[in-house]
């Protein structure tokens, strides 16, 4: 036993003896980090290229081709150490991205500005609120919340760095470019609130900056203007300006942005901006408050620099005051041979390039650039723009909301009900007169609105025409856009609204002021009795204050900074959530869809599921999906046949169609019903009042076109042609659109009624011109996602292929899928009035809906009774037409069946598509199918009597037995 135990004691001190020489002597084994490696391999200019930042606008239709050439050859030459990215597309920046990161020699630290949500930058992205309103949430942890929704979509989009959080202390209500973007004017509260934003923000991934050191809280300047005085002194800084920088430094910020800002009182260098100041970035940050982490400069295209130094000094003197990161709006390859002959000629040490150098590389080794440099274009799916994300953002929104004067009582508006409320939407900036999205949903309740838009660029005589149109003691609010702006230089309304308010005031004291923005603005109106802070200007604060008003909320946000004269910081008035006493037609929700068995309300469907499957085999089409509700319970909701003859794909009740003419309801019709409701449109009006284009250019129609009004594009009685082949002429767009309003009449005006996709076509420019975005956009925001209806959209190519729906194989022997089948529609971008919506049965369920309970679903209203009523009413304006306003009635052969009540509406798609919605009897009936497959020439003809038949047997199901005698079967039955 003895000798196995000093053999034991031997082998391990051999062990020990081999470890510790291997340790002394390690030739073939790197020593060093990643970062410390890498550093080593590369050469001057390549280190210098690791400090710049380059800024990159990735929008498609802004970047230029020598653009792209430009970065492609300063990546594969001398590198660079970043891209900052200002606004792009998500899918094709991800690609791009990920396309320089694999040519880069070393990884490409992506950087942004996402202060309140990466839709900020990019449309996919979730909308946040700015600092002030999540710290006035009164809860640290939403700022942990909305960090982590931040890390994780920026992430997703290959961004590793965010120029994020703003620790400035806003105690300066002048300020003009800070205000809402800071947490507080408390400095305790800014280092509590940045503190939990940041941790949520390292926990998931993402790299963090503090910025503006040493503080751009307390000035009257924007430094992207001219260079921001802070007038304090030590004591001052240290105690008010510097401690949340600190905060941020004790808790393992990793970069701090320094400001083109100075403190003359305390700086020995006093009119040296402290990005170029020794004294602030070497004395104060590195050795006072001990930061080693990444210094990075504020843009250097800032006025604060340009006005004062050429880019070269001021180059060369942010590296010597110890900077790290430039972000540089000129040209790179300059940047980096300034640097150079810099170092060559011993005015920058070498060694100060390399501690720079080295600090971008270990922001990239900690976050693993190293290893993966490209990012998985499904990750943008999966993690950015998510609904529980905008749950979050919708939750601190709502609990942002601060009530600071509450001194009569007008909230919430609700209770206002029985008299008029005048709503006046003012803008700080000229020639803006859109409708905001806050009087849009008060429309939208039913209230009896009375909207008006003011901006900076209206005369007096135009105020004092709202004025005269406002009565004495009338219920008004006020929503004012006030939103600081690089190089604007004012955070304040200007002389002419303010005029208009104090004007207003002499009238009526019965207001209630909204400020979605400067929560300062108050100070010019003291008497004003109702006072509201919404932080922002953007749609998910604008929603938040609406239902805030409305009282669909409550009201529970608390000050994060004092008013002077107004307010003390943490002032908040609790207003409860309003639960009416009595119903009332604002508060009552719209009925919801329910699928239930056909047995709960004693339906038989088995006839139904029979011919369905019997007009498959018929070959009226290769498949469907038939849908009907009675009383808001789908008791039918079936698919049969396939998706083609080759019977590969089944059809699934999800599946995605292609709407074709219904297109013109859905989306067209609605848009110009929102419109119409909103004051923003009228019926009678020309429609050259809003397109004088469409006068066209041959003066022999010039009178016919000026009389057409919108009246007569929705009823189809303005004697445009049915069709033009638009598609087959050489040009863009633009040129086709211009073809398009040079259509000549062919049929007298109000004469008779001409089906003609050309005048819903131009319908659809119509409320692009109006609303200043697409009606794809515009159809979006105010009709499908209000109504939850997910899966309807134009251009589902590049979305939800898997469940598209084919429809004919063209002419190229290709199957026609994800893009419009309708030519025209295709040739002006898959987004047209007439044609180009693509829908799922529940989608459109959901739509109907909200039809049969007079333009309200849940406690989405969308449309007031009264425009429902007036656009599903026949219109009359030509005796013997069955064309209500966009949607068509009950006639003839009706494609709706033989049991449709007169007050019935509908309409159908020529790919094979119908929905027809049955007032009195409260029925929809959506039939969905692809008819023109495998070619519209071949379409059976007996697919219009089974589509009469499907129809009519949903009514059979049902129990009914009475004909509409005004109705006739087709001949097959």
């Amino acid at each position: 036993m003895l000798f196995f135990k000093d053999m034991k004691s031997i082998n391990i001190i051999f062990s020990s003896f081999l470890v510790i020489l291997l340790c002394c002597n390690p030739p073939h084994i790197k020593t060093g980090s990643w970062a410390e490696e890498t550093l080593k391999s590369l050469s001057l200019r390549e280190k210098i290229a690791q400090m710049m930042i380059y800024r990159m606008n990735l929008r498609l239709k802004d970047i230029k081709k020598e653009k792209w050439e430009s970065i492609n050859e300063l990546i594969q030459k001398d590198g660079i150490g970043g891209i900052h990215l200002w606004y792009g597309e998500a899918s094709s920046s991800l690609t791009f991205l990920n396309e320089m990161q694999n040519k880069s020699k070393v990884p490409i630290i992506i950087d942004a500005d996402i202060e309140y949500g990466l839709k900020q930058r990019f449309e996919e992205g979730t909308e946040l609120m700015p600092f002030m309103a999540i710290a006035a949430t009164d809860k640290p942890t939403n700022a942990y919340d909305i960090g982590k929704i931040i890390a994780k979509e920026s992430r997703a989009l290959g961004i590793h760095l965010n120029f994020s959080p703003v620790v400035d202390v806003n105690n300066n209500p002048l300020n003009p470019i800070i205000n809402v973007r800071s947490f507080s004017e408390d400095p305790d509260i800014v280092s509590i609130y940045a503190a939990e934003y940041v941790r949520g923000i390292q926990e998931n991934g993402m790299l963090a900056t503090a910025k503006h050191f040493p503080g751009h809280g307390d000035t009257e300047t924007d430094s992207h203007s001219s260079l921001a005085m802070i007038p304090s002194d030590s004591a001052r800084l240290w105690s008010i300006e510097l401690p949340p920088f600190q905060k941020m430094i004790q808790n393992g910020i990793d970069a701090i942005m320094v400001a083109h800002v100075h403190a003359p009182d305390y700086q020995p260098d006093s009119d040296t901006p402290a990005s170029m100041s020794h004294f602030w970035v070497n004395n104060i940050l590195k050795n006072q408050l001990n930061f080693n982490g990444a210094i990075v400069t504020d843009g250097m295209g800032m006025g604060g620099i340009t006005r004062n130094y050429s880019d070269s000094y001021a180059l060369i003197e942010v590296i010597n005051a110890g900077c790290d990161i430039i972000i540089q709006n000129h040209d790179i390859v300059k940047s980096i041979n300034t640097v150079e002959n810099a170092v060559l000629n011993g005015i920058i040490p070498e060694n100060r390039i390399d501690e720079s150098a080295l600090k971008m590389l270990k922001m990239k080794e900690k976050i693993g650039l190293h290893i993966k440099k490209s990012i998985d274009l499904n990750q943008i799916h999966s993690q950015v723009g998510i609904r529980e994300n905008k749950k979050i953002a919708k939750r601190v929104a709502a609990e942002a909301i601060t009530c600071v004067k509450l001194e009569k009582d007008l909230l919430p508006i609700s209770k206002l009900s029985d008299s008029p409320i005048y709503v006046i939407d003012i803008y700080d900036y000229k020639y803006d007169h859109s409708i905001s999205n806050i009087t849009k949903g008060l429309i939208s309740t039913g209230l009896n609105i009375k909207p008006y838009q003011i901006d900076e660029s209206d005369s007096k005589k135009i105020m004092h025409a709202i004025l005269d149109e406002i009565p004495s003691g009338a219920n008004t609010i006020i929503n004012t856009f006030v939103t600081h702006k690089a190089w604007k230089d004012r955070i304040s309304l200007p002389e002419n609204e303010l005029y208009f308010i104090n004007r207003l005031q002499e009238k009526t004291n019965n207001i209630v002021l909204g400020s979605l923005g400067n929560p300062y603005v108050i100070q010019s109106f003291p008497d004003i009795p109702v006072y509201i802070c919404a932080y922002k200007d953007n749609l998910l604060m604008q929603d938040a204050y609406m239902n805030a008003i409305l009282g669909k909320v409550a009201i529970s946000g608390k000050l994060p900074i004092s008013i002077p004269g107004i307010a003390e910081i943490g002032q908040g008035i609790i207003v409860e959530k309003y639960t009416p006493k009595h119903s009332s037609k604002v508060y009552k929700p719209g009925t919801e869809v329910k699928r239930v068995l056909p047995e709960e309300i004693n339906a038989n469907t088995d006839n139904i599921i029979k011919f369905l499957n019997e007009a498959v085999d018929d070959k009226a089409f290769p498949g469907a999906v038939l849908l009907a509700s009675k009383n808001g319970k789908i008791f039918l909701h079936e698919a049969a046949g396939y998706h083609t003859y080759n019977k590969i794909h089944k059809m699934r009740k999800s599946d995605i169609f292609d709407l074709a003419s219904i297109t013109k309801v859905v989306s067209t019709t609605s848009a110009i019903m929102k419109l119409y409701d909103e004051g923003l449109i009228n019926l009678q009006t020309p429609v050259t009042k809003y397109l004088p284009a469409f006068k066209g250019k041959n003066n022999k129609y010039f009178s016919h076109k000026e009389k057409i009004t919108i009246e007569h594009l929705l009823t189809h009685t303005s004697g445009l042609p049915p069709f033009r082949q638009y598609y087959l002429m050489e040009g863009d767009i633009e040129s086709r659109v211009d073809s398009i309003y040079n259509t000549i009449p062919i049929y007298s005006l109000a004469d008779t009624m001409v089906y003609s996709d050309v005048g819903i076509i131009v319908l659809g420019k119509i409320i692009e011109e109006i609303t200043g975005i697409s009606i794809e956009k515009y159809s979006k925001q105010n009709i499908f996602d209000p109504l939850g209806m997910t899966a309807t959209m134009y251009n589902p190519i590049r979305k939800k292929m898997h469940r598209v729906v084919p429809t004919e194989i063209n002419k190229e022997n290709s199957l026609i899928k994800g893009y419009v089948h309708d030519e025209n529609a295709l040739s002006l971008g898959g987004v047209a009035g007439h044609a180009g919506l693509f829908s799922t049965a529940k989608d459109l369920a959901l739509f109907a809906q909200m039809m049969l309970n007079n333009g309200i679903y849940r406690w989405e209203r969308i449309f007031t009774p009264e425009t429902v009523k007036l656009f599903t009413s026949k219109s009359f304006i030509i005796d013997g037409s069955s064309r209500c306003l966009g949607w068509d009635s009950p006639s003839g052969k009706a494609s709706g069946g033989l049991y449709m009540s007169d007050n019935s509406y509908g309409h159908n798609g020529f790919t094979g598509t119908s929905m027809w919605i049955d007032v009195d009897n409260d029925i929809f009936v959506i039939l969905l199918s692809n008819a023109v497959h495998p070619n519209r020439n071949n379409k059976n003809p007996t697919y219009f009597d089974w589509r009469q038949r499907l129809h009519s047997l949903v009514y059979q199901s049902l129990g009914f037995e009475n004909e509409n005698p005004k109705l006739e079967w087709r001949k097959q039955w």
